[in-house]
């Protein structure tokens, strides 16, 4: 790590080429990484504006003077704590803690890979990713890295073009007897094309032959789970999707990645539905069916229709209620949960009203409730569900039904108590426990607290009634935990892996280190001399490539190259693909700068100079230590010596900055082997001294 100024003149513009940074990054063995190249992140990264991308995902980001702020969405909170600064293009939750550049949020709000968050943004920016040149790459790179790099959007690609085919063959009459299924479904010509509704073939390999012919191989196909391998004859594929009514499945950005296919003749076999398998590009627990549509509605209404499949979610924005949305292949799961919380805190479950649809009602309450949701449940006495409803009454039965969806605990109450006398004392126990179950879930004490007592007066109970029942509750729920997490504990056989020894930089698995270089850092990216100063105390040795070590050296750098202003955003260009934890990084580039007086600077500067020297110092000789102990007699020895009597003398004048140090001379010992013993020398009386107190 050196400290040098760019190569310019002064009739001359910068040369790019020669900055003076080490760019902290994965190593690009990983088959992806390795052939994006450095200019092109540089370029993705000047392009992208994280308040736009932010944006895109968290509709309720506001201007908060040169910040901007919101609620995080990787966390629940009330109040918002989730700040970006345009000026270094980073993110900071205070609440939570995670924080990173544009890269990072994109890689944690879609569950991405650094190269699949890269070309994700580079899509958006229209930032070209050029094509590698195979013939320069080993048969290991072509396997490993050119392929995988390619993958991920051939597979897109083929989803992309695949729907438009699949729904070519339902409006030109060549998959028939999907046509014909399809008119039965009664649906409006408008929100089939919206929706994509197409449908295959009744071949074996229909789709494998189009996909060929437009150039794609049987590779593709199988990591986008769209064929299927013969038992009998291995190496022979057939279509995953024949003779069915098919539905594209969108991400939230609005790319397809997967299929849904509705069974149209019963005697094929096979479930009603039949869904993708996970792939490259699709992931079920992510995945929430009509969200890149609603999305613009439920900001709109305010709340979020949650259906039970497609059909439902097609039938409610037919009627109007464009803020529907459906649980993909899988039942309705946290991450989905969190994906809608970045767009409202308020849901209508809209399921079925058979008695799977009411089990489905209550399993969502239990993760939608923790996460602070207000919740009502729409109820559909025209149909068992909203497609039947809209058939049978119409748009406007619908939206009345779902006008007029009534709270969660209304709901379950409803449930609980139907046919039963509610004047008994035992309908009462089991009513309450079972609606205090739920009620526990609310981590707002204020909403737990509303809840009881509305159900005390329900119940004709007293409040205190309904808090010891609370109590007996959450006791022997804490005993049920702590049985199913011994139970957990004694199956668990392997422990988790530790990190490798010696691939963590100090800076980074030191907290003392950490925090004096987090609190150098802050006073030389808000006062330039302060910068000035630890340019010429700091040698360039004592910074690792830990994050914090690099943001500091970054801030000198651009000190030394008259760039200081733009240290924030030089900081985060050279953590592009950090692989260590830095969220309490930009934390500190995501603050306020703060105005200190001079006094207060030059002492933090000398304090936090004084600590990293001193853990620098000592880690130092600790090395030394154990080296000298299995080093044989002779020159190396001795020099480990003279620099163990350095060190301690630079300790000691850090320890004492008041005291002097007169070295006491060194008893003089014959060194070499030949006249006197190795285990004779005196090691320790080189290193004594004389202490005058100046």
């Amino acid at each position: 790590m050196r400290f040098r100024r760019h190569a310019r003149e002064s009739s001359e513009a910068p040369d790019r080429n020669c900055r003076a940074v080490i760019v902290v990054r994965k190593k690009r063995g990983s088959a992806v990484g390795r052939y994006i190249p450095d200019e092109i992140i540089d370029e993705i990264a000047a392009r992208a504006d994280i308040v736009d991308v932010v944006q895109s995902y968290v509709p309720g980001l506001q201007h908060a003077g040169q910040r901007w702020k919101a609620c995080c969405p990787f966390h629940q909170e009330k109040t918002p704590s989730f700040i970006i600064n345009p000026a270094s293009n980073t993110f900071h939750c205070f609440g939570c803690g995670k924080g990173g550049n544009v890269f990072k949020f994109v890689m944690m709000i879609e569950n991405l890979q650094f190269p699949d968050a890269a070309q994700m943004l580079a899509r958006k920016y229209n930032v070209i990713i050029p094509e590698p040149e195979r013939r320069h790459y080993t048969r290991e790179d072509k396997e490993a890295g050119v392929a995988a790099y390619n993958l991920r959007e051939r597979v897109f690609l083929l989803h992309e073009k695949l729907a438009a085919w699949y729904r070519a063959n339902l409006v030109n009459g060549n998959a028939a007897k999907a046509a014909e299924y399809f008119k039965t479904r009664r649906l409006d010509p408008v929100f089939a094309e919206k929706f994509m509704i197409g449908a295959a073939p009744d071949l074996w390999d229909g789709m494998i032959q189009w996909a060929t012919r437009e150039g794609f191989t049987i590779d593709e196909m199988k990591e986008g789970r769209l064929v299927s391998e013969s038992k009998k004859t291995p190496g022979k594929f057939f279509d995953f999707f024949r003779n069915r009514l098919i539905f594209p499945i969108w991400n939230e950005q609005g790319r397809v990645v997967g299929f849904s296919a509705r069974q149209i003749d019963p005697e094929q076999g096979g479930g009603k539905y039949v869904n993708s398998s996970e792939s490259v590009i699709f992931k079920k627990s992510r995945i929430l069916y009509g969200l890149n549509f609603a999305r613009p509605e439920i900001a709109k209404k305010g709340f979020a229709i949650i259906c039970e499949g497609q059909m439902d979610v097609i039938a409610m924005h037919s009627a109007g209620c464009g803020n529907a949305v459906a649980a993909q292949g899988t039942a309705f799961g946290s991450d989905q949960a969190m994906i809608l919380h970045r767009y409202t805190e308020n849901i209508t479950l809209a399921l079925d009203s058979d008695s799977a649809g009411v089990n489905a009602i209550l399993k969502d309450a239990a993760i939608l409730l923790p996460l602070g949701f207000n919740l009502k449940v729409a109820r559909f006495p025209g149909g068992k569900d909203p497609d039947e409803l809209l058939k049978n009454s119409g748009a406007e039965a619908v939206q009345k039904a779902v006008g007029e969806a009534v709270d969660f605990f209304e709901f379950l109450f409803m449930k609980e108590t139907e046919g039963q006398d509610i004047a008994l004392p035992a309908v009462k126990t089991k009513v309450a426990e079972n609606l205090l179950k739920f009620i526990m879930l609310f981590e707002n004490a204020v909403a737990r607290d509303s809840y009881l007592q509305w159900l005390a007066g329900k119940l004709g109970l007293s409040t205190e009634a309904m808090l010891s029942e609370v109590r007996r509750l959450s006791a022997k729920e804490v005993h049920q935990n702590r049985f199913r997490r011994e139970v957990r504990e004694r199956r668990e056989e392997i422990p988790p892996a530790a990190p490798p020894p010696g691939k963590i930089p100090e800076s980074v698995s030191n907290p003392l280190l950490q925090r004096a270089l987090t609190e150098l850092l802050e006073v030389i990216l808000a006062d330039s001399e302060s910068a000035d100063l630890v340019k010429g105390e700091l040698p360039e040795e004592m910074l690792d490539s830990g994050p914090y070590a690099v943001a500091v050296e970054t801030v000198i750098q651009a000190r030394m190259n008259d760039e200081w202003e733009d240290a924030p955003a030089m900081i985060t260009q050279r953590l592009v693909e950090c692989e260590f934890d830095y969220a309490g990084l930009t934390a500190v580039l995501s603050a306020e700068p703060r105005k200190h007086s001079r006094s207060y600077c030059l002492k933090t500067v000398r304090d936090c100079l004084k600590r990293i020297k001193i853990l620098y110092f000592e880690k130092q000789l600790k090395h030394i230590k154990t080296a000298f102990a299995s080093m044989p007699p002779g020159p190396d020895r001795n020099e480990l010596l003279r620099k163990s009597v350095e060190l301690t003398r630079s300790l000691n004048a850090l320890n004492h900055p008041r005291i002097q140090e007169k070295p006491k001379p060194a008893k003089r010992y014959l060194l070499p082997d030949e006249q006197r013993p190795p285990e004779e020398i005196v090691i320790e009386e080189s290193t004594e001294t004389e202490i005058e107190i100046g």
